[in-house]
């Protein structure tokens, strides 16, 4: 039975994930970041016989689901995901292959299952030489751009929910913003997509095309995981490419957990 929760079941919540937060990055900084009185997020259990099995958060339209031990009724978050019209589910891969195997037709029709990987760094490789700065608002149009038009990330979001979530993360100190320009073009992004406490995931690393396999992408990454390593912080990131995993191991990435992204279409 899936249940929508309140602050009262915070601790039971937060103690079924203990130390297994890797494996729910996103649900865990959104639930520590938001709570439970945000009209941003909404969180939800999964229990059968009084034991939860699974937990769920809703962020825009996009679902994270997780359970420890995969024991979860992935037909009724199946049912659950059609009811509320999610674009998007993320979870560990071994839970994503239960979810997609028992979407409801209608939906696994025109679903795509992406799989990837969770890594952390602990130290990056070498020194950035310091092509990167701090992204100004005037910058974020092309950054919204470049996110949105990339094949391998663009396909993810809606065009107007992905800038407001840009901003608003941005602006309450959630995620930072870095660039890589050439006079005013951006020609590289990187960003955190979710600060919390010790905890920072990276994201949105993206070259314009004509700019590419020039040492940007090594360069901006180092530079965003060196200042969040230098300030203490877990540094955590998420790909589903090959050529994205070789760039992550080359500059001291460790893969942590199997991913996947389920993006459900039009």
């Amino acid at each position: 039975m899936i249940t929508r929760c309140s602050k009262k079941d915070e601790a039971k919540i937060l103690s079924y994930i203990g130390k297994d937060y890797p494996s729910c990055l996103y649900l865990y900084l959104d639930l520590k970041n938001y709570g439970f009185n945000s009209e941003i997020v909404d969180i939800y259990v999964q229990y059968e016989d009084d034991v939860i099995t699974s937990v769920l958060l809703n962020y825009y339209s996009c679902l994270h689901v997780f359970s420890r031990e995969n024991s979860f009724d992935a037909e009724e978050i199946g049912t659950f995901i059609e009811k509320i019209g999610f674009s998007m589910v993320y979870c560990a891969a071994s839970t994503s292959s239960e979810i997609f195997k028992k979407l409801p037709r209608r939906i696994k029709e025109r679903a795509v299952i992406t799989n990837g990987w969770v890594a952390q760094i602990k130290k990056i490789d070498r020194e950035p030489n310091g092509l990167a700065v701090i992204a100004q608002q005037d910058d974020f149009e092309q950054i919204i751009r470049l996110i949105y038009e990339d094949e391998g990330i663009g396909n993810s979001y809606k065009f107007e929910e992905l800038a407001r979530q840009l901003e608003q993360r941005n602006q309450e100190g959630y995620a930072r913003n870095i660039v890589i320009k050439r006079d005013s073009l951006v020609v590289a992004h990187a960003c955190t997509n979710a600060e919390v406490e010790n905890i920072a995931v990276v994201a949105e690393l993206l070259v314009r095309k004509e700019f590419r396999r020039k040492g940007y992408a090594s360069e901006i990454w180092r530079d965003i995981c060196g200042k969040l390593l230098s300030e203490g912080k877990e540094v955590f990131s998420f790909y589903y490419s090959e050529e994205s995993r070789i760039l992550h191991k080359h500059i001291g990435f460790n893969e942590v957990c199997e991913w996947a992204k389920i993006v459900m279409g039009l």
